[in-house]
């Protein structure tokens, strides 16, 4: 009886761990969204504003300084990693996929490609690096209309904007993308 008993008892303890690691995983996608969609909302208002009232020339340069600074913000804000990273970055220094990254935007260009909507793809996953087991979030960022003035067809953009690509980004590879397609991601990592 006092077997059963301690057996009981220990199944318990399992399940109420279990529960507790599921309630604070779910927490911290709900997290990981609200930073995605602050991020996401922060830069397409930046850009709109830009586009609107300077053009395309001064939307390149609020990338190139305001992305960094949105991301930054918000790691520092929740103490954990927030980047914008894509496959073909333009500044490669700053927007290069880890490995666990272009798994997850190989990933999703897959299942863009069988119909699901970009502006809908996201992956959660807890893995375990060398420097330990982390949380990781990754939203797909999909390309609008607003986005080919910069990363459409190398042959459709302005010349003023080719000709300041190849001065401020020689090695760019962010563009030739349609609308609709998955440019990159916002990416959260957190200790887990």
């Amino acid at each position: 009886m006092k077997r059963l008993t301690f057996a009981l008892a220990a199944l318990a303890v399992i399940a109420a761990t279990a529960l507790a690691q599921d309630e604070a995983l779910k927490k911290q996608v709900k997290e990981s969204r609200r930073i995605a969609l602050q991020v996401s909302e922060e830069h397409n208002a930046q850009l709109i504003k830009e586009l609107q009232f300077s053009g395309p020339l001064r939307s390149l340069l609020m990338c190139k300084y305001s992305c960094p600074d949105i991301t930054s913000a918000q790691s520092r804000k929740t103490g954990w990693k927030v980047s914008m990273v894509s496959l073909k970055p333009r500044n490669s220094a700053l927007g290069m996929a880890d490995a666990w990254e272009q798994k997850v935007l190989d990933a999703f260009d897959r299942r863009r490609a069988k119909g699901e909507k970009a502006e809908t793809i996201e992956y959660t996953e807890v893995v375990k690096e060398p420097q330990g087991t982390y949380f990781r979030y990754a939203k797909a960022i999909p390309v609008e209309p607003l986005c080919l003035t910069c990363h459409g067809p190398r042959e459709n953009l302005p010349d003023s904007v080719k000709a300041q690509l190849a001065i401020d980004y020689p090695f760019d590879q962010a563009t030739g993308f349609g609308i609709g397609q998955v440019y990159g991601i916002v990416s959260v990592k957190s200790p887990h």
